[in-house]
């Protein structure tokens, strides 16, 4: 719809049309077999195929060339490595570049596209957002594969979050959105705490509710990368603790020191 893709939910079906309304509370109609209408195949994807295949048009990239896993994993926002070669003054060439569908507020959605560089950034290259990296948050990128969160800025002075880390594959920096109190997890959303907690890599004991299961507690951690929260059953990870191997404890005896 206006150019661009959205998310609705369908409220009905009559002569060929469904009836559907989108996130902004708009109520219209769409012919079921015109290509403007995709029904969402599962229940991770946030983009639709027809869409993701026009963004890859754009970029000169094949959507029939890429398999279906990877056309899957781009529906639902993951990020891919595309290597690919190509012909320019009678040599062979390659471009290799990370892709990712991304979501833009005021343009809808749009292909996120870094390409490799010749050579690994530097700290004075670092920068993204308006922002410049210090030293000690390239090296916790850099040298210690660490998550570093930070503030950008648009050049009209808009302020927000981000989350930036190494990626070896661009030899550059990448960057996330970061997590905030309009994110929801599992049906609630973060409290600032929780927000800011996650962001700087910290794992949250939280209570995840169900119907079917009841309240119960999970260890909580984010994956910037995946854009993921990795959950762990606390009960679990408390027996792991208290595991005790015998071999390696008669063996720590017998290093004991002789009087």
């Amino acid at each position: 719809m206006n150019q661009r893709w959205q998310r609705a939910t369908v409220t009905g079906e009559k002569d060929g049309k469904v009836s559907v309304v989108n996130n902004e509370g708009q109520s219209f109609k769409v012919p079921k077999k015109k290509k403007y209408y995709e029904p969402i195949e599962s229940k991770d994807q946030k983009f639709a195929y027809k869409d993701l295949e026009e963004q890859l048009k754009g970029h000169y990239i094949s959507y029939k060339k890429i398999l279906p896993n990877v056309r899957t994993n781009l529906t639902e926002g993951q990020e891919h490595f595309h290597e690919s070669t190509y012909i320019s003054e009678g040599e062979l060439k390659e471009s290799a570049k990370m892709i990712q569908m991304v979501y833009d507020r005021n343009l809808g959605t749009r292909l996120d596209v870094q390409y490799r560089r010749n050579e690994k950034v530097t700290l004075d290259e670092a920068w993204a957002y308006n922002h410049t990296f210090s030293a000690d948050e390239f090296e916790r990128m850099v040298d210690k594969k660490e998550f570093v969160l930070f503030q950008g800025s648009t050049n009209d002075g808009e302020v927000f979050q981000k989350l930036a880390y190494y990626e070896p594959k661009v030899q550059d920096i990448r960057t996330k959105p970061a997590l905030s109190t309009n994110t929801y997890f599992y049906g609630v959303k973060l409290t600032a705490k929780q927000a800011d907690a996650l962001n700087r890599g910290q794992e949250l004991e939280m209570v995840i509710k169900s119907k079917v299961h009841g309240n119960k507690p999970y260890l909580v951690s984010w994956s910037p990368r995946r854009q993921t929260f990795i959950t762990k059953k606390v009960d679990l990870e408390k027996a792991k603790k208290l595991e005790v191997n015998p071999g390696e404890k008669k063996k720590s005896r017998g290093r004991g020191m002789k009087v």
